[in-house]
């Protein structure tokens, strides 16, 4: 099932016009393997930012995937390389991976992708874990106490989730792996393959997972141990698809002196005679003249219980929602497009983006963006 789609980025640079073709190349095969597919979630193109892990400049840490497909089991990071040529990929001879890319004639280094996945994943797995009591429940009632005497907590978490890594070179270029090299296998499988053959391999994962998942099955490493509810799965693909942030539209460019417009010259004024104002419609007629589609929903922040404003914005299983102060009283922050009338649901269609302390209602239809809240400042206490 496909959660968030690729988004279209326009490209001049030959190269991001090359690399935003591999990844639009990979989410139609994702779509055609995948789309009907019950338990696995596509979210493509998501970029999560995290203050928990902030950037070496103090700014929010950003991770930026490409592909992330999720199932009961774990979950599958896919990044795209454009490839017109051959890439290579040898061992450092220390457990590592070295790349090389051919560009007339002559071969040029680029940083590791399997790496750079290896990161995403770490990146993702910290972002969840600490929001694991809002997306996944508690370790099963026999074994909450042992839980709590080795772990402290009885809470399920994502510190072994399986996040395995695939590397999609596009279907025009070659793979070339001197002396036999192999992509790690421990504790799960990673693949390098052409972006058509992808989803073969996640096939044959999936099915390594549930195989060793069963009861009295073969034991197969570390496969099948950790898994997600059906249902926990959907609410953890609707929460990233919630959180993904979009990246800032750069600053329009000055014109120049050399390419601004020459100045026009000012016509002369006409002189108009003045207009009359029409008479105001009385209050039935006037409702009339307002389409119902148009009509602007309810979107300030008030308990739907006492009618306080005194709230502050929590994330739950079904979207982020209101928390009131005064009786403790949960309200759905509303996710219904006040410009089109496009109703969301479950992260799609219509959904919340939080930016900081400000939360936004964005509508994919008509790209319209609306902010609905902003959390209030906690001021210092008086000494």
């Amino acid at each position: 099932m496909i959660i968030k789609q690729a988004q279209q980025r326009p490209a001049t640079d030959p190269k991001a016009k090359a690399g935003a073709e591999a990844e639009e190349r990979m989410a139609f095969y994702l779509h055609r393997d995948f789309a009907d597919s019950d338990g696995l979630f596509i979210l493509n193109d998501l970029r999560l930012e995290d203050t928990e892990q902030p950037g070496p400049d103090g700014r929010p840490g950003v991770c930026q995937i490409d592909h992330l497909a999720l199932h009961r089991h774990g979950a599958f990071i896919i990044e795209s390389k454009s490839v017109n040529d051959a890439v290579t990929v040898r061992s450092d001879g220390d457990g590592g991976d070295e790349w090389t890319r051919s560009y007339r004639g002559r071969e040029h280094g680029f940083p590791s992708p399997v790496q750079q996945a290896r990161r995403q994943g770490e990146f993702l797995r910290a972002f969840l874990q600490r929001h694991r009591a809002d997306l996944l429940g508690k370790i099963d009632r026999g074994f909450r106490t042992i839980a709590k005497l080795i772990h402290g907590s009885d809470q399920r978490g994502f510190r072994d989730m399986p996040i395995q890594l695939v590397v999609a070179v596009s279907d025009s270029g070659k793979i070339r792996r001197p002396d036999k090299w192999t992509p790690p296998e421990h504790p799960f499988r990673t693949y390098v393959s052409k972006s058509d053959l992808v989803g073969d391999k996640i096939r044959a994962e999936l099915k390594r997972h549930r195989d060793a998942a069963k009861l009295l099955s073969d034991t197969d490493k570390h496969y099948g141990i950790w898994s997600m509810k059906a249902q926990e799965v959907q609410v953890v693909a609707a929460f990233l698809a919630e959180h993904h942030t979009p990246r800032a539209n750069p600053p329009a460019r000055a014109r120049t002196p050399a390419t601004a417009p020459r100045p026009q010259p000012r016509p002369e004024p006409v002189q108009r005679k003045a207009a009359q104002p029409a008479p105001a419609p009385s209050a039935p007629e006037a409702l009339e003249r307002v389409p119902p589609a148009r009509q602007t929903p309810r979107t300030e922040a008030r308990c739907k219980k006492c009618d306080s404003e005194d709230l502050t914005a929590k994330w739950g299983r079904y979207g982020y929602y209101w928390h009131c102060l005064a009786c403790n009283t949960n309200t759905a922050m509303p996710t219904t497009c006040a410009a089109c009338g496009e109703v969301g649901q479950r992260g799609k269609g219509v959904r919340i983006s939080k930016t900081g302390q400000r939360y936004h209602r964005v509508c994919e239809s008509c790209g319209a963006e609306q902010l609905i809240w902003e959390e209030p400042t906690q001021s210092a206490p008086a000494r």
